[in-house]
């Protein structure tokens, strides 16, 4: 059993994404696979094939499918984890996070990028506007004055966390959580200037990612799943 490898996604889908910065994107050419579960998903084995969806980019973190057949998009929408877009690119759906997991995941909205390896998975997005920053912006004329930007602003990652079933938004607290497996490297990450900052924290996630995968000790996902469908 092989599985593409996250970094190879990672570079991949932030090169393909960058086309879409500019204004949103809408295409009708690319074959999707579906994936209805994590075990299809771990093993490679979609459960279907929809050729020639329309596909809209609203930004490059939030992408939605029409695939002109009733059944197949309430599919998408209710029972579909990921889908996968050629080999590169992969997206999961926010509605079924919402449905199983608990946490950070209401910040999310329609498929959002995901990445995965044989040992765990993680999300992007750029998150919705809280509550209070809606309340703000009413107060001072404009509802929208404290959205984020998706063409501008950089996603946060998001951390999916079978053990717990919740979806966490990576900040330094959950970052040093995750590292406490590797005191070495938590080490370096609490001793770093600016441990903060959101680039520092992105550099050291990837670095646990690249440790977790080659760590023969950290559970594989498809052991952790227990009865998440």
């Amino acid at each position: 059993m092989k599985l593409n490898r996250l970094i190879a996604f990672f570079v991949i889908l932030c090169a393909g994404f960058s086309l879409l910065r500019a204004q949103g994107y809408s295409a009708r050419h690319d074959s999707v696979w579906v994936y209805n579960s994590w075990e299809s998903i771990y093993y490679q084995y979609p459960d279907t094939l929809i050729i020639n969806p329309d596909i809209e980019a609203y930004t490059p973190y939030n992408f939605t499918f029409d695939s002109h057949r009733r059944s197949v998009n309430e599919m998408l929408e209710k029972r579909t984890v990921a889908v996968a877009i050629g080999d590169t690119t992969w997206l999961v759906n926010s509605k079924y996070l919402r449905d199983h997991f608990k946490g950070d995941v209401k910040k999310m909205e329609d498929y959002v990028p995901l990445y995965f390896n044989s040992k765990l998975a993680f999300a992007t997005c750029v998150g919705k506007p809280t509550y209070f920053g809606k309340l703000l912006g009413s107060l001072l004329g404009d509802p929208d004055l404290f959205d984020a930007d998706p063409l501008v602003d950089t996603p946060y990652l998001f951390w999916i966390n079978f053990e717990d079933r919740r979806v966490k938004r990576v900040n330094h607290e959950v970052l040093s959580e995750l590292l406490s497996s590797y005191r070495n490297l938590q080490w370096r990450y609490e001793a770093t200037v600016g441990y903060k900052n959101r680039d520092v924290i992105e550099y050291y996630f990837m670095e646990f990612v690249r440790t977790a995968e080659r760590d023969p000790a950290y559970p594989e996902l498809i052991d952790r799943l227990g009865t998440l469908k």
